[in-house]
C-alpha cells in the first residue's frame, strides 16, 4: 500500500517549487543560490537538503511533475485527443510561469527531448492519427504532429490574451487531422 505524503512535506515542496519558479524569471538555474531559494520559500536550508541535493534536483522534480501529469492524462483520455490537449493546456495555464519558463528553453534546453522521448506520446499519435505504411513514414508523422503541436503550445502559452484551453485543443486537432 502506497503511503500518502504528509501535507507539510507537500506544502514545503510546493513552496520550494514556487520560489524556484519566481527566481528563474530573472536568474538562470546556474546562478540560483540555495540560500536565496530557502529565503524566498521561508524554508530552512536543512529542510531543503532533506528533499533535494541542489537546485537542479528541484528543477528535475518540477519537470517530472509535468511529465507524470502528461503521461497520466494521455492514459486517462487515450481515445480523446481533444481532451488530452485541453487538459494539458489547463495544467500549463494553472502553472503559467513555470510553463513559460520550461517551453521557452530558458531553464532546461533538454526538456523538450525528454518530453518527446515519452513512448506514450508516440503510441497516442499512432493510435489517434492512424498508422503509416512504413517506419519512416511513421517517424515523419510523429515528428510532424508532436513538434508542430509543441510549437503551437509554445506560442499559445506566451500570449497575454490566450485562447481558452478548449479553443487551442480544437485548433490543434483541426490542424493535425490526417484523413
Amino acid at each position: 500500500m502506497e503511503k500518502k505524503e504528509d501535507r507539510r512535506v507537500t506544502m514545503t515542496r510546493r513552496l520550494l517549487k514556487d520560489a524556484l519558479t519566481d527566481i528563474l524569471r530573472t536568474e538562470d538555474i546556474y546562478h540560483v543560490s540555495i540560500r536565496e531559494l530557502c529565503q524566498r520559500a521561508d524554508v530552512n536550508r536543512t529542510t531543503f537538503y532533506k528533499y533535494y541535493g541542489n537546485q537542479f534536483d528541484l528543477l528535475a522534480d518540477m519537470e517530472n511533475d509535468l511529465l507524470e501529469f502528461l503521461v497520466s492524462t494521455i492514459r486517462e483520455h487515450a481515445a480523446n485527443p481533444v481532451k488530452i490537449i485541453e487538459t494539458i493546456c489547463e495544467y500549463l495555464e494553472s502553472h503559467l510561469e513555470f510553463g513559460r519558463l520550461i517551453v521557452n528553453n530558458n531553464v532546461d534546453p533538454l526538456f523538450p527531448q525528454r518530453l518527446f522521448a515519452q513512448e506514450i506520446l508516440r503510441e497516442s499519435v499512432m493510435r489517434n492519427y492512424g498508422s503509416m505504411p512504413d517506419e519512416t513514414a511513421q517517424e515523419y508523422l510523429f515528428n510532424y504532429v508532436i513538434y508542430g503541436a509543441y510549437r503551437i503550445i509554445c506560442l499559445w502559452i506566451n500570449k497575454d490574451q490566450r485562447e481558452s484551453p478548449e479553443e487551442i485543443a480544437q485548433l490543434l486537432i483541426r490542424l493535425i487531422r490526417i484523413d
